[in-house]
């Protein structure tokens, strides 16, 4: 369900706001939104400053909302 629910922030970020890419951030501890992130198509993009995430160290990433979704 948390899949399929950023899916869909990706789609309506694109079609109604005309967005190109979306960044989030996930601690390396939080293996769930981890696994959501790179289901819905978004790949590394580099470390994540703790400040972000409560302290913790963590990765960003990052999804092109002009390519097609990863499935």
């Amino acid at each position: 369900m948390a899949t399929a629910a950023v899916r869909e922030l990706c789609r309506l970020a694109a079609a109604r706001h005309g967005l190109r890419t979306l960044r989030a951030a996930a601690s390396h501890q939080n293996v769930a939104s981890r696994k959501v992130l790179t289901k819905a198509g978004f790949a590394p993009a580099g470390p994540a400053d703790p400040a972000h995430l409560g302290g913790k160290a963590g990765t960003w990433y990052q999804r092109d909302l002009m390519l097609e979704p990863r499935l």
